[in-house]
């Protein structure tokens, strides 16, 4: 008897025990706290949401508070991010996260990152400063440590002010890091196609990577779109060249080359509006996670010797003490990524690599090297020997091809990031604002901004090199200033919107974004997300209010797989149909398909998959016949849509493998071939539905690890309407990281959502708030409502 009740208690003491720690490490909301470091009390109101408000009487008060919030709920979060910026995830996890950091060690991001520091104005020091002393405080608030740190079984390190700069080169390292990889293929294939005839290579150049395609919808652009000639058989001839022994790019089935970082955003002008402000609308694309990406916040200050006081609202990055994207009642902005080139990668043709030198047969070159330590929790220090040349840093080491791959990358350059972002809060006009866009060091973005006078404007916020030279992101070349950098203000349509894809139509700020060969080199997205937004501003007329703009948000309507869907339906004839029974219910389900991606629709999963496969086939055909090494396949550009249709619609024999007699037999393939992966997924081709794939599953990064947890700490697994290629872009947990539309001077009518909620601690009320919101589309308020907790801040 004693021995059961003995063991009856030591498994509630085992449940009793991390329940407890869980439960301290929830964060404090009422009452009171002293605060060493502050100059005056600051107030942090939470509503029933969660979103704090924080008020201060100045800058350097109001950093500390944002710090303090953010270092109570998502400290965890933060550390991530500056880990992954630096190369030190294997510290907190082993050995599991040794491959990473030494890709993002190779670029020593925490050294940039202490010099970016140390060229900060004295006033972004201190605010960092203040920032770090908030973060800690909220982080030793706690009764226990964040509940990651003792799964984990490793304390947190204090927060420094540097780390906030590696949290913005973390986030440079999520827009822009595929892009060598890209670069290096767009090289590769070049590198096949040049040949004596410079005028036969950039025509089949300017095919594979068009300029413009029939999608393209930059505001300006009237001119009509014509197609890139098709190359010559003399030029290019996949038949003529031997059949590939294997499939050629395996790896490029597992990523899809459209899941890349994107945004939508779009500005409407005043004489469009109800308000008569101008209107500001921005949903960013990232890959989803839990917590969320932003963090939700009211800033503001009291104003002082006849100063107004600031008055900031919509989304913060933990970590760092800025409003990333919102509205300081004066001004509205968001942001997308530009897509632009911002790298270097040069192949030096190396016969040997050596430890301070590689060999080509123009001899030897020296490299220099660094040498960092990768501490690895559980196991040895991990040494990495960092080589760099003239030409960057060498990435990839391949004698045996002869390749040598270095990167330069304008991350690397101290100048390039700064904490300037700080003075947009103080902007009262959209000319103000694109004046300081030639200063703002954060990663290039298509920088969209409203004012409460109506005028609307576009620009790129990120520092841009005043050259268009390959070498350009390794340095050494002045900046753009006011008189050059790219700019658009006030269109005379009164409309502004960006979706990745090119918004300037001037060859000068083309060449300024892209770089050399600037309509080869940037990574645009395709145009078909922007011209389904332009064409949805354009049908909404006037007098337009922020609600109205959650549906152009939520347009998931199919118009860009349109011609592949009847191109499937002229496949199936009747012949074809009474040949192959699986074909003739496939048109069936392609004959009642609803033309969006819809969770329960099969029609839409058929035409979007057989795009996708014949998309990827094509490709594979031609790298193949360009003998490009399978492995540098990072999948097709993504304008690669218009000479993909070209193809399949002139059907060009010599253009065609010969594994295939004619193009219908290809096509024929890539159908069946499409019709069977649906099969094996589903025991029945009609419930092979669209929402069976989109599936999104929005997870904590330990979530792996602790499966019997998922219910407790990730979001709900639901399925979503969306895909790329429309304006609500969802491709599983890729998608929108934040949905906004606000006037500004008129916040109290704007909306604000977000896949998740403030807290980071699964045991809070705020974890999951918002989510469901998101999820079905309903809006949230931009501001915070009545206060529900208020904790005040005191200085000790």
């Amino acid at each position: 008897m004693r021995a059961g009740l003995a063991a009856a208690l030591l498994a509630v003491a085992v449940i009793a025990v991390p329940y407890g720690m869980l439960l301290a490490s929830l964060p404090r909301l009422d009452g009171s706290l002293p605060a060493a470091g502050l100059g005056s009390a600051v107030e942090i109101s939470r509503d029933a949401r969660g979103v704090p408000t924080i008020e201060a009487a100045d800058r350097l008060d109001l950093a500390y508070g944002t710090g303090f919030v953010h270092g109570q709920d998502r400290y965890f979060q933060m550390d991530l991010s500056r880990r992954l910026a630096a190369g030190e995830l294997s510290e907190l996890f082993g050995q599991v996260a040794l491959d990473e950091d030494r890709k993002t060690r190779l670029f020593r991001l925490r050294s940039v990152a202490q010099r970016v520091l140390a060229q900060a104005s004295e006033p972004q020091r201190a605010l960092l400063e203040a920032y770090t002393r908030g973060v800690n405080a909220g982080l030793a608030s706690l009764k226990s440590r964040p509940w990651e740190y003792w799964v984990l079984g490793t304390p947190p390190a204090p927060w420094r002010a540097e780390d906030t700069v590696l949290v913005t080169y973390a986030m440079w390292w999520d827009l822009q890091s595929g892009d060598w990889g890209d670069e290096r293929l767009r090289q590769a294939v070049n590198a096949r196609l040049k040949g004596p005839d410079c005028g036969a290579w950039k025509c089949v150049m300017q095919f594979l990577y068009p300029q413009f395609t029939e999608w393209d919808a930059p505001v300006g652009m009237e001119a009509p779109f014509v197609p890139p000639e098709l190359p010559a058989p003399e030029v290019l001839n996949i038949r003529a060249a031997p059949p590939a022994a294997a499939p050629h790019a395996a790896a490029a089935r597992a990523v899809s080359s459209e899941a890349r970082a994107g945004s939508n955003n779009w500005a409407l002008s005043g004489h469009l509006t109800a308000s008569r402000a101008a209107l500001v609308a921005n949903d960013m694309h990232l890959n989803q996670r839990v917590p969320a990406v932003w963090y939700q916040a009211r800033l503001r200050t009291a104003g002082a010797a006849g100063a107004p006081g600031l008055d900031l609202a919509g989304v913060t990055l933990p970590g760092t003490p800025l409003l990333v994207a919102g509205s300081n009642t004066h001004i509205a902005w968001g942001f997308t990524n530009s897509a632009g080139n911002w790298v270097s990668v040069t192949r030096v043709p190396c016969t040997a690599v050596g430890e301070q030198d590689l060999t080509t047969a123009a001899g030897s070159v020296a490299l220099s090297v660094t040498r960092e330590t990768i501490h690895v929790k559980g196991a040895s220090d991990a040494l990495l020997a960092v080589r760099s040349g003239p030409a960057g840093v060498l990435w990839q080491a391949e004698p045996e091809r002869q390749s040598c791959w270095f990167v330069g990358w304008l991350a690397q350059l101290p100048e390039a990031t700064n904490m300037n972002l700080v003075e947009l809060e103080h902007v009262a006009s959209v000319a103000e604002a694109l004046d300081l866009a030639p200063t703002i060091g954060i990663p290039h973005e298509n920088f969209v901004v409203g004012d409460r006078e109506g005028h609307i404007g576009w620009s790129i916020f990120g520092r841009i090199p005043d050259d268009s030279g390959a070498g350009r992101a390794l340095g050494g070349v002045p900046w753009t200033t006011t008189a050059d950098h790219p700019r658009l203000l006030d269109p005379p349509r009164g409309r502004i919107w960006t979706a990745n894809a090119r918004v300037s139509v001037d060859p000068k700020e083309l060449a300024l974004i892209g770089g050399v060969d600037a309509p080869l080199a940037a990574n645009y997205a395709l145009g078909a997300r922007a011209r389904q937004i332009r064409g949805d501003l354009f049908q909404l007329g006037g007098n337009l209010k922020p609600e109205t703009l959650m549906g152009v948000q939520l347009d998931d309507r199919a118009l860009f797989l349109a011609r592949w869907h009847a191109l499937l339906l002229h496949m199936i004839d009747d012949a074809s149909a009474k040949a192959h029974p699986q074909r003739a219910q496939a048109r069936r389900l392609l004959e009642a398909w609803k033309p969006n991606a819809d969770v329960d629709s099969v029609g839409y999963r058929l035409v979007q998959s057989f795009r996708q496969r014949t998309r990827d086939a094509v490709w594979e055909m031609l790298l193949a016949a360009l003998a490009v090494p399978a492995d540098y396949n990072t999948g097709p550009p993504l304008q690669f849509e218009t000479p993909l249709w070209q193809l399949v619609s002139r059907q060009p024999p010599y253009l065609l493998s010969s594994e295939y007699p004619d193009w219908r037999t290809f096509l024929d393939t890539q159908l069946d071939a499409t019709i069977a992966d649906l099969a094996r997924s589903c025991a029945a081709l009609p419930q092979c539905t669209w929402g069976r794939q989109n599936v999104v599953r929005i997870r904590h990064p330990l979530s792996a690890a602790l499966p019997q947890l998922a219910w407790l700490i990730d979001m709900p697994v639901l399925q979503l309407p969306g895909d790329h290629n429309m304006p609500r872009v969802q491709d599983g947990a890729f998608g929108a990281s934040e949905r906004f539309a606000v006037s500004p001077g008129r916040e109290q009518d704007g909306y604000l959502d977000i896949p998740g909620g403030q807290s980071g601690h699964p045991l809070s009320p705020y974890y999951r708030s918002g989510f469901a919101a998101w999820a079905q589309g309903v809006p949230q308020p931009f501001l915070p409502g009545p206060a529900a907790h208020t904790l005040l801040l005191k200085p000790n």
